[in-house]
């Protein structure tokens, strides 16, 4: 007979990879202990070595997912790193949208503070007081993880955008309108067909961070960088 294979330990690591990859394919609700065994091919008990329930199992998912989307880019000024996280944010929000609902949790992982205290050091630097960097830095995820949800609430299919839609069925309508009724619309109609999520976005955060260099009074004398784009 025989000897009886012998299976090699599973890591924390793989087993939290593979609960992000089945709940990106299938969604969270679709996130058990019995099909996540499955997807890594090991006994569902054995799991529990790695955590302790699924709440914790969500915990560790949430900050492996920090771990992603938050880290330091090596940008010399805040104005850098926070418009190069929020594009980060966007970009990998809009590939792996099942993954919005674990940014619910409301453990704090140790991966997001390394990028915070980066970014709090910079504008720090900058004369910004913590009152007003916290902010700052909130408004500008805040954006930019509410403008994923907008994307998507607006995009159910990749052939159906609705505010595409609404601009065509407009433009449509033009012609049917009173002359002289809605001018300023007639003579816009010619930018209905070049709107688009990547300039709304880009107009958005380029003036969020431009209304935060302009309103924030610092708290004392600012030190001049020159602001590196994203």
């Amino acid at each position: 007979m025989s000897e009886p294979t012998t299976r090699a330990p599973i890591s924390k690591h793989a087993v939290v990879d593979a609960a992000l990859t089945l709940v990106d394919r299938d969604g969270l609700a679709a996130l058990t202990i019995r099909k996540l065994a499955s997807e890594v091919g090991a006994p569902p008990m054995s799991l529990y070595t790695h955590f302790g329930s699924k709440e914790q199992l969500l915990d560790l998912m949430f900050d492996r997912l920090v771990q992603r989307l938050f880290s330091a880019h090596g940008g010399s000024t805040w104005q850098h790193e926070l418009e190069t996280a929020a594009r980060h944010v966007r970009s990998v929000l809009l590939v792996h949208p099942h993954w919005l609902p674990l940014l619910t949790r409301t453990v704090v992982p140790a991966s997001s503070l390394g990028f915070y205290d980066h970014v709090l050091r910079l504008m720090a630097e900058d004369g910004f007081s913590w009152d007003a960097a916290m902010h700052a830095f909130s408004s500008a995820m805040s954006f930019s993880l509410g403008f994923v949800l907008a994307q998507r609430m607006m995009t159910p299919s990749q052939d159906l955008v609705v505010p595409l839609r609404r601009f065509a069925q407009l433009k449509d309508a033009i012609p049917r309108l009173a002359r002289g009724v809605y001018p300023h619309v007639v003579s816009a109609q010619t930018a209905f067909e070049r709107w688009s999520f990547d300039e709304v976005f880009d107009l958005g955060l380029r003036s969020l961070i431009s209304g935060i260099e302009a309103s924030f009074v610092p708290s004392r004398p600012r030190v001049k960088r020159r602001r590196r784009s994203a």
